[in-house]
């Protein structure tokens, strides 16, 4: 969703800077063959009368204008896309949790290496007594996550790290094969 309103709004600022320039070199045209500031003053005031004097120059077949302004128009209207066609990526500071379909794009699903986790699923409270480690107080349920996919890595130099609360377990539910 992020990309399609990124790119209608690139589309809109390649019409509206295509129109600002074509306004403006038209303005410049008639300013520098007739002499006249008149269209200069008339785009501080309101630029659409300077469409309809470029449409009235197309109707009348006057095209010396109007291939100056087109010009411009067309370098407004390709420069953002010609920018945002070559710009790459951002390589830091787009940190996010993995959707689905980037978990499988990863190769995470398949059965084989490390089991790091579960991706997808539910959180459900399940009916286990226990007593809070933070707060003391005897609880009946327990959060667990039901349902989900398994996720695996593998290769040669698999490395990792484990954080959590002290006596949560860290040591003991990490077990590292020979």
């Amino acid at each position: 969703m992020e990309k399609i309103a990124g790119r209608i709004f690139l589309a809109l600022m390649a019409v509206a800077l295509g129109a600002l320039l074509f306004v403006v070199a038209y303005a410049a045209t008639d300013w520098y063959r007739t002499g006249s500031h008149f269209l200069f003053d008339s785009i501080n005031a309101d630029p659409r009368p300077v469409f309809g004097y470029a449409w009235t120059d197309l109707k009348a077949g006057r095209f010396a204008k109007l291939q100056y302004a087109g010009a411009a128009a067309l370098f407004g209207f390709v420069l953002p896309l010609a920018v945002a066609f070559f710009m790459r990526p951002p390589k830091r500071n787009d940190a996010k949790f993995m959707s689905m379909a980037d978990v499988r794009r990863a190769g995470l699903l398949k059965p084989r290496g490390i089991f790091i986790g579960r991706a997808g699923g539910r959180l459900a409270n399940v009916f286990a007594p226990h007593r809070d480690r933070r707060t003391g107080k005897l609880r009946l349920t327990r959060p667990k996550v039901r349902g989900g996919k398994k996720l695996w890595i593998d290769g040669d130099d698999v490395g990792g790290f484990v954080i959590g609360p002290p006596r949560s377990g860290k040591g003991a539910a990490l077990i590292i094969p020979n």
